[in-house]
């Protein structure tokens, strides 16, 4: 029997019953379910529990149980991970941490060493919010930095500030032994086709049919940001673009995938220190079984000298849908990688995944 991992997406009647529960975790029990995995939820909590061949192992989110608490702690905190990757001599952007209590003079100070525009992110949130990029001047970086305290509100919260590298945007997923995925994320964007209006274009982007159907993207959704950055672009929704002229509808951002931006598979276009780089990422984080790096570089497919790329952040609990389903490129069997990292026996049965499709 072949069961079309499209067409399974929000139908099996266990899936579907759970509330709250992420598309990458659909996608893990989707796949645990055809490869013959029983899987059970934990009662009031977020684990799920997975048993194969008398084995039984259990994951939250998108970090497996071979993970450790280590692992996990470091990747959560920007600092630490930071730390690590640059003790190991990778390549991470300039910048300084600061506290809750440091004085306003201190910060404007570690703000002057740094050359602009800079961001400012939190220490220990994820998914890219609350992140603010290219600020020039200290009223942006101030007012950034509130900005994020309000959001905490009595929380207390430390903040990172960096120097903006730029290059283009990778998200690479990978284990201990091999690298499983590398895409290019993208702004919001529609090409020309030379008799079509901008608003057209995005039209017919959401109704592409890998966005209709898996609800891993969302469509793009005209606000006053894209009406802004088009016509700072002197384009507006009625502009006719020539064919094959492709421009992005909003600045680049840390959100850019979730604001309708694009995912395009370069995994096998990446030049060989790419895969070095990963290595020395995963041996700096001892116990990390599973992660998403995010991985800036001037051109992935030439050798990656310290100049020419950067280390953004190491991630212990990545989404993996982006990765299984690029919008252009090969789909990649990355929840079946996740599985088989807890039970690696099921590389007997991997010939049984084939184009999106599992074979029975």
């Amino acid at each position: 029997m072949i069961v079309p991992l499209f067409n399974k997406r929000k139908t099996i009647d266990g899936v579907k019953k759970l509330k709250r529960i992420t598309r990458s975790t659909v996608l893990i029990l989707e796949t645990a379910e055809s490869l013959g995995i029983k899987w059970e939820k934990i009662n009031y909590t977020d684990l799920f529990k997975l048993s194969y061949q008398n084995e039984v192992k259990y994951f939250h989110a998108q970090v497996p149980s071979t993970t450790t608490e280590f692992a996990y702690y470091c990747c959560n905190n920007k600092r630490i991970s930071k730390n690590l990757l640059e003790q190991a001599g990778l390549s991470v952007s300039k910048g300084y941490l600061i506290k809750t209590d440091d004085s306003q003079e201190y910060r404007l100070s570690l703000f002057a060493d740094l050359q602009k525009p800079v961001v400012v992110k939190p220490v220990d949130d994820f998914q890219g919010r609350n992140v603010y990029l290219n600020l020039k001047t200290a009223a942006e970086f101030l007012h950034a930095g509130q900005e994020i305290y309000d959001h905490y509100g009595q929380k207390k919260v430390d903040l990172l500030v960096e120097q903006m590298f730029f290059g283009d945007e990778y998200r690479i997923l990978a284990t201990r032994e091999k690298i499983l995925s590398v895409i290019k994320r993208l702004p919001a964007n529609v090409t020309g086709d030379g008799v079509s209006t901008i608003e057209a274009l995005i039209n017919l982007k959401n109704h592409q049919p890998i966005r209709q159907k898996i609800g891993t993207y969302n469509l793009i959704e005209v606000d006053d940001q894209i009406n802004t950055f088009l016509k700072n672009q002197q384009f507006d929704l009625q502009t006719i673009l020539p064919i094959q002229k492709t421009i992005f509808l909003r600045p680049h951002s840390s959100l850019d995938i979730s604001l309708g931006g694009d995912t395009i598979d370069v995994t096998d276009q990446i030049h060989p220190s790419v895969a070095e780089i990963v290595q020395k990422i995963m041996n700096c984080v001892p116990g990390l079984a599973l992660t998403g790096i995010d991985y800036m570089t001037k051109d992935i497919q030439s050798q990656q000298t310290t100049d020419q790329y950067v280390v953004v952040e190491i991630n212990s609990s990545p989404s993996l849908d982006w990765n299984e389903f690029p919008l252009q490129g090969p789909h990649r069997h990355i929840a079946f990688e996740f599985l088989k990292i807890m039970f690696p026996n099921l590389v007997n049965v991997e010939d049984k995944v084939v184009s999106g499709k599992t074979v029975e």
